[in-house]
Order: structure tokens, then sequence, then C-alpha cells
């Protein structure tokens, strides 16, 4: 092997590592259970994020703002997983149908769509598997919520577990 092939083999190893480093700048998914929707994650460190879900729950639309910490599982061939945990807010409206009743009859009943706003905090635990040689990376996560206003003036949702799966570039 020549000194220039030596170079070029150098200049290639040293890009391909380079690119690796950035591989997990961004990202987009969807994700499925109460809140499902679509999420953008942004890397500000390499092990942490902010997370945008722009989530379609109670016939309504949330935005809800987050930031998790990830951490490697570690060990041989578990490489590629990591358990991530944080936390955030949301806010948005929801849409539910109630039942106005009449003065002229009580057996009269109308249905009506009531539009209310609704705020809350919200938790984050998850656990992810990230595939290099694609960039994809598929995951459980774990989100509890409650909401402050809304249909109900507080709302506890502790059952919130979805898929979510991610596209990073």
């Amino acid at each position: 092997m020549n000194k220039s092939s030596l170079l070029i083999l150098i200049l290639c190893l040293t890009a391909v590592s380079g690119l690796k480093a950035q591989y997990m700048k961004n990202a987009f998914g969807i994700r499925s259970g109460i809140s499902e929707g679509i999420t953008y994650q942004r890397f500000v460190q390499e092990d942490r994020d902010f997370k945008l879900l722009l989530s379609f729950r109670d016939n309504g639309i949330q935005l809800s703002f987050m930031t998790s910490r990830y951490e490697s599982v570690g060990g041989r061939f578990r490489d590629n997983i990591y358990i991530y945990y944080g936390l955030g807010a949301h806010a948005g409206i929801t849409r539910n149908v109630d039942l106005l009743w009449h003065f002229t009859s009580p057996n009269d009943r109308e249905a009506s769509a009531v539009t209310r706003t609704v705020a809350g905090a919200d938790g984050l635990l998850g656990v992810e598997y990230r595939v290099y040689s694609i960039p994809l990376s598929f995951g459980i996560e774990y989100k509890p919520f409650f909401d402050l206003f809304g249909h109900r003036i507080f709302r506890l949702a502790m059952g919130d577990i979805g898929l979510v799966c991610r596209y990073h570039f």
C-alpha cells in the first residue's frame, strides 16, 4: 500500500467516525398510546435531548415539550439499548360531547361539542433500541401526565404507555 492510499484510507475513516458522532442530532417519529402523535427530538448533548410531541388525545390537539436524559444499558451486545427519563409540560385543546338538558322536557337531550383549553405536566420513562446500520430507533415509553385545566379541573392519567419509532438524521 503506497502513502497516498494510506492517507486516503485514514481520511475516509476519520470522516466516517465524524459522521457517526453526529448521527443522533435530530429525529422525527410517531408515537402510539393515549398521547399518540408526531414527535421531534433534538439532542443538545450526547445524553440529553429536548422533545416536542404533537398529540391528538381527547378529540383535541396538545403540544408537549419535554426534556430527558439518556443512559446506556452498557455491557456486551447491549450497546444499542438506552434507558431515558425526564419531564415536561403540555398545552392544547380538548373537545368533548356534552349532553345539554332543555327546560321544556326532562327527556329531551341535545348533544353539543364543547371545546376547552388544557394544560398540565408530563413525566417520561422509556427504553430505546437504536439500529445504527439504518437511522432508526424503536422504543416503549411510559408517560404519566396530569391536566390542570380541561373538562375536569384535575385529571391524573397514569396509564399512558406507547410505542415509539423514530428516524434519525
